[in-house]
């Protein structure tokens, strides 16, 4: 190991220093990660490990102690090994295994009897750096998930005839076939889409998407039928759709005013990527129809984009209430 590396617990004042290496890790948004280790950090039962060469940090370990099952592990109290990553250049001089075990050391401190861990199937780096430093493989799992449709009722894609039925519903909802997202107006009669059907044939919710720029973006998502998990299934869909696409974000937007949409994505797992000041004055000059006063008085001015990071179809990447298209 380089002698000249230092490891110590890290603390708040080193919250920028975390969150730079996180960013390199899992290649995520730096606010988003910003925030997520602010409340790490405030958890009694985290922690974070930092390795310097000199003043540079080169290399963080997080750990966690968990209570809930873990594969393979005895009931009680267990260390778990959140995340490991060491700059590239500093590699294979011990520094990460130094820093899982300053890790293993501080769950042991917390009467913790076992350790454990986990990493992808297709991450061999890591499978192999995990026995290496005397971790024992215990389950090999693969996670399934599907959306529940309502009873009685399915999702489908919106062919020729569906349309018929999708098509009058959102031309009333959004005063045009025309929607308004990201600066260009989007002919909803051409995008592709789902729908959740009922019994009768009807109608109860639609979704329209795009695949652009890398991502699928969620056009227009309406829940016709409220509160029987309409607008969660046809999220569930979408997310299987993007996968299979090939991409690993999923992108919807909403207006200032929309607070039940704007609770209902964070619920889902989304998170805030960008504000845009003023986007819907730009929007009215595509769409003039586009109303002053949304919900609950409030003036409709700005959009809010989120997005859902999801694992592609190749093992990749890293998962009810109109919305904004205006």
């Amino acid at each position: 190991m380089d002698g000249s590396i230092t490891y110590r617990k890290a603390t708040r004042a080193d919250i920028g220093a975390i969150t730079d290496l996180c960013c390199m890790l899992f290649n995520a948004p730096r606010d988003e990660l910003l925030a997520e280790n602010e409340r790490h950090l405030s958890d009694a039962g985290m922690a974070f490990f930092l390795a310097q060469s000199g003043d540079r940090p080169v290399g963080v370990s997080h750990g966690s102690l968990r209570r809930e099952y873990v594969n393979g592990a005895n009931d009680g109290l267990k260390g778990y090994l959140e995340a490991i990553y060491v700059l590239p250049e500093y590699r294979l001089n011990g520094i990460a295994a130094e820093l899982v075990k300053m890790i293993e050391r501080w769950a042991g401190r917390h009467g913790c009897r076992e350790f454990a861990s986990d990493c992808l199937l297709e991450n061999t780096d890591s499978y192999q750096f995990h026995l290496k430093i005397g971790f024992g493989e215990t389950e090999r799992n693969i996670f399934f998930l599907k959306a529940i449709v309502p009873q009685g009722y399915e999702i489908r894609v919106i062919d020729d005839a569906l349309r018929e039925k999708v098509q009058p519903v959102l031309n009333e909802t959004w005063g045009a076939p025309e929607l308004a997202v990201n600066g260009r107006l989007w002919d909803s009669r051409t995008l592709p889409g789902i729908s959740v059907v009922g019994k009768d044939g009807g109608i109860l919710g639609y979704l329209l998407y795009a695949f652009h720029g890398g991502e699928c973006e969620i056009m227009v998502l309406e829940s016709i039928a409220q509160n029987i998990g309409v607008a969660s299934a046809l999220i569930e869909k979408v997310r299987e759709i993007a996968r299979s696409g090939g991409v690993d974000k999923l992108v919807v937007q909403t207006s200032n005013d929309n607070t039940r949409a704007i609770r209902f994505y964070q619920r889902r797992g989304f998170t805030i990527r960008a504000i845009r000041l003023g986007a819907l004055d730009i929007a009215r000059k595509l769409k003039p129809v586009i109303p002053l006063i949304g919900d609950d008085g409030i003036p409709l001015r700005d959009e809010i984009e989120f997005e859902m990071r999801v694992r592609r179809a190749d093992g990749r990447g890293a998962s009810a209430t109109p919305v904004t298209p205006a």
